[in-house]
């Protein structure tokens, strides 16, 4: 099972050992019992540039993509010269 580390609002960051099938959002924390979010790591950085370290860390965590700011595509138009070979 694989460790999965939690930062609490009240404590400090913790690491528990949860199953692959478990949920891995938000946990209570051990001590206090508050709901703590899951932090993103990388794993094995420890002899890294910091600058790439930093990257990859960034690049584990999830983005969160709305409908607003996806690109807008246009429709292309088409002039159809012969109407009745539509989609060919």
């Amino acid at each position: 099972m694989p460790n999965y580390t939690y930062t609490c609002p009240t404590c400090d960051e913790f690491t528990i050992r949860q199953s692959m099938n478990d949920i891995h959002n938000n946990v209570s924390c051990p001590e206090c019992g508050h709901l703590s979010k899951r932090v993103y790591t990388a794993f094995q950085t420890y002899g890294m540039d910091s600058k790439l370290k930093n990257r990859i860390e960034q690049g584990q965590q999830p983005k969160l993509v709305t409908k607003d700011k996806l690109p807008q595509q246009n429709r292309a138009t088409t002039n159809a010269v012969r109407p009745w070979m539509a989609g060919h």
